[in-house]
């Protein structure tokens, strides 16, 4: 929550990445990835590729 109240969209990304990482349900890890993907193109990390690409292994991505 505090990444959010100060608006740092790139630990926003970096977390719900990281809690996607260690989810051992892959929808919820989908979900939070997906989270990450949006956060990190928000942010301009080139981490976005990443995230986009859990999402594609696991065939919610093109």
């Amino acid at each position: 929550m505090a990444a959010f109240d100060r608006q740092d969209g790139a630990a926003v990304a970096r977390l719900y990445g990281a809690a996607g990482d260690a989810s051992s349900d892959i929808d919820e890890a989908c979900f939070l990835w997906t989270h990450a993907f949006v956060f990190a193109l928000e942010a301009g990390l080139a981490e976005a590729e990443i995230y986009r690409a859990k999402l594609v292994a696991e065939g919610r991505e093109r």
